[in-house]
């Protein structure tokens, strides 16, 4: 058997170099039919099925990974198969078999800095500390191991824990960018104290490289609390330019399809047609760094409310029902097949989804940033949802976009002027579009009326829900829920207005972007 399970194996992997993808697909099927718990074959399926653009195949062949490794399979391919769950929005199952996994077996102990990883990404943050724990009894100290734990802590709001652990992954490893990166954001006292081994770790790196961006991006932010401005553009625009020419991003096409969806065409047809559901949906939107996680901490106060994070169920509801991967309206070059989608099926599997998530209150809050383009989508599928929309002075939006380091190639419009000036141009288009064509279900938040007059502006939110008032929403420092998006340090303290007008500080070097947005605004 072992024999013929090598045979099957070796042509798939031949094909495969030959690129002749529907061989290597018929032997990893063959394989399958010998062996059917072979994870690398199930995994190759999968992927397959997505290069076919079939998502319910896909999505089965990657359960039925995580089933055999359940089952006895062998754990080598652990971190792959969780990898491969997270692109279908399986939190429980990457949970599940994390969890069910042998602690002490050397292929998962190879892998505990990225099964960790995907433990908190699921939002299981007390999980991943315990299993860091198990672990770091059977392998030698690393600086990986360290981040990861540095992470978790800082998205639990420990944040002198969280910078321990940095400054202890760094003692391991003393150029590793990311810790480096980790440490500026969290604004720790004496910056001019981590201004030299910031720079002897950008010369540590090859010109140009990610890692070079992270460090210039963390000389930006000591310098900027240090106030020296001129030295801190310097290198914010040296990251910036590093970030901008390693990230391919057609701004124009995409902006073109954007506009498209800014149609009557795309008004929902049955508006008035809006079932009641348990717990009501609250999509929490905008451009990121807007102001959505602090308006997310205040409503996450109330207890008829429950947040749920930063979720992909709406893309995931779509592709499931129509069998196809969807990642976003604006991602669909010809999205016209989105109006002829079941609509209904979208919203049902969409509740499911969040009724996993999401303890017994009346109303449960999806905080992806991406559902902002996807208001036509959200309108037709969940006509009873609300959305609340974070709107920003664009100028402040535009800086602290262009200010922040993304991770994973998100928001590639972020890192040079005439991208962000269009970006932010017409998502303030965007949104004074579609408020206006929905107002039963949208309303406009704008962030200087929430951190200027908050008891004001949250009366007339809770307003729009349909639920009453609670004394101390506005105390968001009592709100203990773990935090992992960019503002998961500054949401630790007080509401604030330090961040209206922030951009002037850089007024001169900003100018041609104050010009463009200008222009774009008119």
């Amino acid at each position: 058997m072992q024999q013929q399970l090598e045979h099957h194996w070796k042509r798939g992997q031949q094909f495969e170099a030959a690129r002749d993808l529907n061989a290597a697909r018929s032997e990893y099927e063959a394989l399958i039919g010998v062996e059917a718990q072979h994870v690398p074959a199930l995994l190759r399926l999968s992927r397959f099925a997505q290069i076919d653009g079939r998502y319910g195949a896909a999505h089965r062949y990657a359960l039925r990974a995580a089933d055999a490794i359940r089952l006895g399979a062998s754990t080598r391919n652990l971190g792959y198969v969780t990898l491969r769950l997270l692109d279908f929005s399986e939190d429980v199952e990457v949970a599940s078999v994390i969890l069910s996994a042998d602690w002490q077996d050397p292929a998962v102990l190879s892998q505990s800095a990225v099964l960790a990883q995907h433990l908190w990404l699921v939002g299981r943050y007390e999980d991943a500390l315990r299993f860091l724990d198990a672990v770091g009894a059977h392998v030698p100290a690393n600086h990986l191991l360290s981040f990861t734990r540095a992470n978790v802590l800082r998205y639990l709001g420990q944040l002198e824990a969280a910078s321990a652990g940095y400054e202890q992954c760094l003692r391991l490893r003393p150029d590793f960018a990311d810790a480096h990166w980790a440490i500026a954001t969290l604004r720790q006292p004496d910056p001019a104290a981590r201004l030299a081994r910031l720079r002897a770790a950008r010369d540590h790196h090859p010109d140009g490289s990610l890692e070079q961006a992270h460090i210039e991006y963390a000389l930006f932010h000591e310098l900027d609390a240090l106030g020296d401005t001129d030295d801190a553009w310097e290198a914010l625009a040296r990251g910036a330019a590093i970030m901008h020419a390693g990230i391919r991003h057609d701004v124009a096409a995409r902006q073109a399809r954007i506009s498209n969806l800014m149609h009557p065409g795309w008004h929902p047809a049955d508006a008035g047609e809006a079932a009641e559901s348990q717990p009501l949906p609250v999509f929490l939107v905008g451009l990121p760094r807007t102001g959505t996680t602090l308006l997310d901490r205040i409503i996450g106060n109330h207890g008829w409310v429950t947040s749920v994070g930063e979720r992909n169920d709406l893309a995931a509801s779509v592709s499931e029902a129509c069998d196809r991967f969807f990642t976003g309206m604006p991602d669909e070059t010809d999205p016209e097949w989105i109006k002829d989608i079941d609509h209904r099926r979208v919203g049902q599997l969409y509740l499911e989804r969040l009724r996993r998530h999401s303890s017994a209150t009346a109303l449960a809050v999806d905080k992806n940033p991406s559902n902002l383009f996807n208001i036509p989508l959200i309108l037709r599928s969940l006509p009873q949802a609300k959305i609340l929309v974070m709107r920003r002075d664009a100028m402040d939006s535009a800086f602290s976009n262009l200010k922040e380091l993304f991770q994973g190639n998100a928001y590639p419009y972020s890192y040079g002027f005439a991208d962000l000036a269009a970006h932010v141009g017409m998502a303030q288009q965007w949104i004074r579009y579609w408020a206006e064509a929905a107002p039963a279900n949208i309303r406009v938040v704008d962030y200087e009326s929430l951190v200027g007059d908050t008891e004001a502006t949250m009366a007339s939110v809770l307003d729009f829900l349909g639920i009453p008032g609670q004394p101390g929403l506005a105390d968001i420092t009592r709100n203990e829920a773990p935090v992992a998006t960019a503002s998961s340090a500054q949401v630790r303290a007080p509401i604030h207005g330090r961040g209206i007008g922030a951009w002037k500080r850089y007024a001169r070097q900003l100018e041609p972007l104050r010009a463009a947005l200008e222009g774009q605004l008119r």
